[in-house]
């Protein structure tokens, strides 16, 4: 090649690069280009490939790579500024130090245990609603009793609180506190901690004053001092393992144990039970031993009664035991339980009271004493889906589906059990289930919170309704009408039923 050769892309070199952004670089072009170049060089060398290099063929990601080591280094150099050290950050607080916000425990009638630290009213008001002094004070003198209950302590007064005349108190503020521990000690009290403890007899003991309509506290006094739980309710497995299948559940489930209890409060008006019935036949291979109600029977008793001393005046009076062969049935209770999912049920204690009501009917069915037919309500009764729950297996593929997050669908009651009666009845199916109930008619179980209108002057079906913190005398007089019941529950937990012996 004759003369200087010059190179075949675009003679630019980079002068900066200069930062013209975050992530930008302006390029300035190279002057005097033919001026820098010496003829003896060759302008194909590794010097001149890397000089004369244009921008973009240098690897974006090379780029990338270096700019994060770059700033992990400068984060490296500037961590020890802004990290944690004893010297800068600590938790040691000073105003615990100088004594100006530390719990004051002096009254409280419960000794402190040696080796338990007595919650603080930070942590009481972290897991709970509760700001009186009454209630911060009982849920510590409670929780302290169940330390102490736990490690068999039954001297629990404190010194301070051991005289009645010279504690302070009145001798009713006194017996008061003293009967509360009392029970601590000789109750069942669900819970892992003695702080959960605590918390449920405390619950227990508001719910309580709530439904006497005692609502003024005072420092010096408590206005209930019994509670119960129902430890059947709190140890049953069945209950407990359908508490893990809903997040609603899980997270409250004290208290949805003890809205359990309440609702097996109601006794025979809210049982579930299976009918067993029984056939004598001739050609059954099960036998059962019955009191002789025919000679012809003989044959059938067992052959030691003959040797009775007084074996023919039992006979003749028909009083010895035969074996006689019977078919047995059991025929379980059918449940129609549709539930509210309007808007208005879009709160959580309505939720909790739900899944209480489903999880306490829902025992019957793993326990093989029940059928549940379960539905929302929707705004057409052409749109009624209902799921049959019938075995354990039923009922945790129904927690799976179940929502407590109401999407606003109109409760139109009185179209609604129409169309039951008349599929049970005229059609002999239950809208999407093709299953014959017009020979057990069973009941209607509605759930709601009695702010809709029923529409409708009566039920052709037997209807059961559990209003939720609102009331309806409209749903209470059909309900009442049709044979069945109302269930009402207040705000605190206070159960009233209206049925036609008690109208």
């Amino acid at each position: 090649m004759g003369g200087r050769s010059k190179p075949w892309f675009s003679p630019r070199a980079v002068v900066g690069p200069i930062k013209t952004g975050p992530n930008s670089y302006r390029y300035e072009a190279r002057k005097n280009f033919d001026n820098e170049l010496d003829e003896s060089e060759d302008i194909n060398s590794d010097f001149y490939a890397s000089k004369f290099e244009y921008p973009s063929h240098v690897s974006w990601r090379e780029k990338r790579k270096a700019d994060r080591e770059k700033t992990y280094n400068h984060a490296l150099q500037a961590k020890p500024k802004f990290a944690w050290t004893p010297t800068r950050w600590s938790t040691f607080s000073f105003d615990s130090f100088l004594g100006t916000n530390v719990d004051d425990n002096s009254n409280l009638f419960v000794k402190e245990p040696e080796s338990y630290v007595t919650p603080t009213v930070s942590e009481i008001r972290a897991k709970t609603n509760y700001w009186t002094d009454t209630d911060i004070r009982r849920i510590k003198e409670i929780a302290r009793a169940c330390y102490l209950k736990m490690i068999d302590d039954k001297d629990y007064i404190a010194e301070k609180f051991k005289n009645q005349e010279d504690s302070g108190l009145s001798e009713e503020a006194w017996n008061a506190r003293k009967a509360i521990i009392d029970n601590v000690y000789e109750d069942f009290i669900p819970g892992i901690s003695p702080l959960e403890q605590a918390l449920a007899v405390n619950t227990r003991i508001r719910d309580a004053d709530a439904a006497n309509h005692k609502r003024e506290y005072k420092a010096d006094k408590y206005q209930s001092t019994y509670f119960r739980f129902r430890r059947e309710n709190y140890a049953d497995p069945v209950l407990n393992n359908q508490l893990e299948k809903n997040a609603l559940s899980g997270k409250n489930k004290l208290e949805i144990l003890d809205k359990i209890s309440i609702i097996g409060e109601l006794g025979t008006q809210f049982k579930v039970e299976k009918e067993c019935g029984e056939t004598e036949v001739d050609n059954s291979n099960h036998f059962k031993m019955k009191v002789m109600r025919d000679y012809d029977q003989l044959q059938r008793i067992e052959i030691y009664q003959r040797l009775f001393p007084n074996f023919d005046q039992k006979f003749f009076t028909k009083n010895l035991i035969v074996n006689v062969p019977v078919k047995t049935s059991e025929l379980k209770q059918k449940i129609i339980l549709i539930v509210d999912y309007s808007g208005s049920m879009d709160y959580e204690n309505k939720q909790k009271w739900v899944n209480a009501l489903l999880i306490d009917r829902f025992r019957y069915v793993i326990k093989g004493e029940a059928e549940i037919f379960f539905s929302f309500f929707v705004s057409s009764p052409n749109q009624l889906h209902f799921t049959h729950l019938k075995n354990e297996e039923d009922v945790n593929e129904f927690w799976k589906k179940f929502s407590n997050h109401p999407c606003g669908s109109f409760t139109d009651m009185g179209r609604i059990v129409t169309h039951i009666s008349d599929e049970i009845i005229k059609r002999k199916r239950l809208c999407n289930l093709d299953i014959d109930l017009s020979a057990e008619k069973p009941e209607i179980l509605i759930i709601n919170d009695g702010q809709d209108e029923v529409g409708y002057k009566s039920f052709p079906y037997k209807v059961n309704a559990i209003s939720l913190m609102s009331y309806s005398s409209e749903l209470r007089k059909l309900c009442v009408n049709s044979g069945g019941k109302q269930v009402r529950i207040y705000e605190d937990g206070k159960i009233k039923t209206y049925a036609k012996e008690v109208a």
